[in-house]
């Protein structure tokens, strides 16, 4: 029976979830762009092996939200215009450029598999660092689109919404017409005659063959940890941790400057660093 409880006192299980607030932290920000904080959550399992009374190991597998708000504003930049309606022998691809005004709400889970030591440092108070491998599951952004051409105001100017999906949105793809459903249309004017245009784009809608290399998003990521644990009663807990990521988050090959093109009228590949940064709240139990 000693052994029996001794056995029990070194592994402890858990469960635990709670509130994410993080950011990304750009290294070559463009001017107009802008990354600010977003909300989202986690929740997950964890295992502790106890060494010491006061001294242990934990193990988890979450499931976690981290994303962030991007804005861009820009009174002449670039846009690549895809009309459904054009003369033949003309583009389907018109080329503007004028004020652009973005706003994206960047959302991506992981699967976090976190290990951390943890230290008792009074009976109520435990601290614990360590680090985290995290792998892309499911990278999304919505937001709008608010655009005036500089060089035909009276002819181009629109109000879309962003409807991205970028592990799975393929170019010039539109969302609804994977579900058989009409896409929504709006209307422009191109040198006085009335062009329609989807209203809702999609991750790489406007990117070309050989624009990009992959997907916006890198598979995996990994982050630093450091937090605390207040212990309410012997099982439950809150908890307060910062991460912050290690490696760019955004693949070179799909991450793109906006204000420019290259000489062939393409978007040019950006060579910046993107990295993660959360805080998390979290409510726990363990037994």
């Amino acid at each position: 029976m000693i052994c029996a409880f001794q056995m029990m006192g070194q592994h402890k299980i858990g469960v635990r979830a709670g509130l994410n607030r993080g950011f990304i932290q750009a290294s070559n920000l463009e001017a107009g762009e802008n990354y600010t904080s977003r909300g989202g959550f986690h929740f997950g399992v964890n295992y502790t092996y106890k060494f010491t009374p006061v001294f242990g190991l934990r193990g988890e597998v979450l499931f976690t939200q981290r994303g962030s708000k991007y804005t861009y504003q820009d009174s002449d930049s670039y846009r690549v215009i895809r009309r459904l309606q054009f003369a033949e022998g003309e583009s389907p691809l018109l080329l503007d450029r004028g004020e652009t005004d973005i706003e994206l709400e960047l959302s991506n889970g992981y699967l976090s598999i976190p290990i951390t030591a943890q230290f008792d440092i009074s009976k109520k108070f435990e601290v614990f660092a360590g680090a985290s491998i995290d792998i892309l599951l499911n990278p999304t952004g919505r937001g709008t689109l608010d655009y005036t051409s500089n060089v035909t105001p009276d002819d181009i100017f629109f109000l879309k919404s962003f409807d991205h999906s970028y592990r799975t949105d393929s170019l010039a793809q539109i969302n609804d017409l994977q579900f058989g459903i009409a896409p929504q249309i709006t209307s422009i004017l191109v040198n006085g005659e009335r062009s329609d245009i989807i209203s809702t784009e999609t991750a790489y809608y406007n990117l070309q063959p050989g624009d990009k290399d992959g997907t916006k998003f890198n598979l995996f990521d990994a982050h630093v940890i450091l937090g605390v644990n207040y212990f309410i009663n012997n099982g439950f807990y809150i908890g307060i941790r910062g991460e912050l990521g290690l490696f760019d988050i955004t693949n070179q090959g799909a991450d793109f400057t906006l204000k420019d093109l290259d000489a062939d009228n393409r978007y040019i590949r950006r060579d910046d660093r993107d990295l993660s940064r959360n805080i998390s709240l979290s409510l726990g139990f363990r037994f």
